[in-house]
């Protein structure tokens, strides 16, 4: 009913004074269909994803992904762990910018998100990224760190070596009671949890983590990577929820092929695991970076380049695509919102149509646009999507020589010198 009026209302725009006689026969080609938006590295207030959440029941998505945590912020009140909106929701600075950057979702303001969702037909999963990206939880219970040492909310990006020891009775404990005041928040069968980026360097010498790996017979830090997420899995399918997690962190024999593939990187080794394990019948969520990541700019992901995009999957176990956007470098809703639309309307035509048609997209966005004029949307123009070459060129060195700091790199070298010391292990 809810998508019969929206297409009606398209009709009527191409046909404001008399809709002809004809037959619809339409439906999506995805159950999913997405967008994700990181809420951690810079906040967004109730009313700005409100906005968000109003152009995706436009568009027809049906899943609102809600990055939550990160090493940048901690942004759901947990009652259980104050100090996790206590110390972990801010940030003094970010790469010394001198700008204090903080807030956080009160339990009512989730359940208002979420109750606005329901009204819309959109589901809410929440992200609470574990092992990895853990440094706002750390910063307020260092127990959770191997080192135990006390640490500040994340004031740059990267890979961190801040993840929660995987050894420690504690932190399975700390993730379970945060989990289930999540589950009580979030009525929607599915959780993410996560999984990605963990830089495992001080398990090596973590004296629980080596323990833990000698009494459950683990080879390898990955090895307890997977043990750890099993749990989590475990924990949460208990409680009848569903799981999903970012394809690296799930590329073990081991995982538990329950948890649904959240496939984002996708480079050769990534890709040549997703498809064995979607082949295998492993459920997955198509998200490529380097097509769907709205974050990056036109120079680097034009709109026909998302559009375009053809995954490689068995069709059979690919439940939906979606668009994440990370805010690392988005500090604002009107740089949000610009970096989103019209790519994120492209995302959402794919993950509905059978018979895709870029010209016939190109033409149809006026319409789009015009609504998103109504909702106050601040969209980038379609004569800038598909910059020509040396626009797009400028675009790609604009981008990559703002994001790239020295902490950036400092975070290639610690990833570089875990895969040394794991060899030498």
């Amino acid at each position: 009913k809810r998508y019969g009026q929206n297409t009606l209302e398209q009709l009527l725009a191409i046909y404001p004074n008399e809709i002809p006689e004809l037959t619809i026969n339409d439906y999506p080609k995805y159950a999913h269909r997405g967008f994700m938006i990181d809420c951690s590295r810079h906040f967004f207030t109730v009313t700005e994803i409100k906005k968000q959440i109003a152009v995706m029941a436009l568009l027809k998505l049906n899943i609102f992904h809600w990055h939550l945590t990160d090493d940048q912020g901690w942004r759901i009140a947990i009652k259980k762990y104050p100090l996790l909106t206590e110390y972990g929701a801010k940030r003094l600075q970010t790469r010394n910018d001198k700008t204090e950057v903080g807030g956080y979702y009160t339990q009512d303001e989730i359940k208002e998100i979420v109750l606005f969702c329901q009204t819309r037909g959109i589901d809410v999963i929440p992200e609470i990224d574990m092992p990895g990206h853990f440094t706002a939880a750390c910063s307020a219970y260092p127990e959770l760190l191997c080192t135990r040492q006390k640490v500040a909310v994340a004031e740059h990006f990267g890979i961190l070596p801040n993840i929660a020891c995987a050894g420690r009775d504690f932190t399975y404990q700390f993730c379970y009671d945060v989990l289930n005041e999540v589950c009580e928040l979030f009525p929607y069968a599915y959780i993410h949890i996560g999984g990605d980026e963990a830089l495992k360097i001080n398990w090596l010498t973590c004296p629980d983590c080596l323990a833990k790996m000698q009494t459950e017979n683990l080879a390898t830090p990955e090895a307890l990577e997977t043990y750890f997420l099993n749990k989590m899995a475990s924990y949460l399918m208990a409680k009848g929820k569903k799981v999903i997690c970012w394809n690296d962190g799930i590329s073990s024999d081991k995982i538990d092929r329950n948890i649904i593939m959240h496939y984002w990187k996708d480079n050769a080794e990534f890709t040549k695991q997703a498809i064995k394990a979607i082949a295998k019948g492993q459920k997955a969520i198509v998200s490529p970076f380097a097509n769907y990541y709205l974050d990056y700019n036109y120079g680097i992901t034009p709109l026909k380049k998302t559009y375009d995009y053809e995954h490689c999957f068995l069709e059979d176990n690919v439940i939906g695509l979606e668009a994440p956007i990370w805010s690392e470098y988005i500090n604002t809703v009107n740089k949000l919102e610009r970096l989103a639309y019209p790519r994120l309307i492209a995302v959402a035509e794919r993950a509905w149509t059978n018979k895709p048609d870029y010209d016939s997209f190109l033409t149809r966005l006026d319409f789009f646009n015009k609504k998103l004029d109504h909702l106050l949307i601040a969209y980038t123009p379609l004569g800038e999507v598909n910059p020509w070459f040396l626009k797009r060129l400028i675009l790609k060195l604009k981008f990559y020589f703002y994001s790239i700091d020295k902490n950036i790199i400092k975070s290639f070298i610690k990833v570089w010198q875990y895969k040394k010391k794991k060899r030498l292990h």
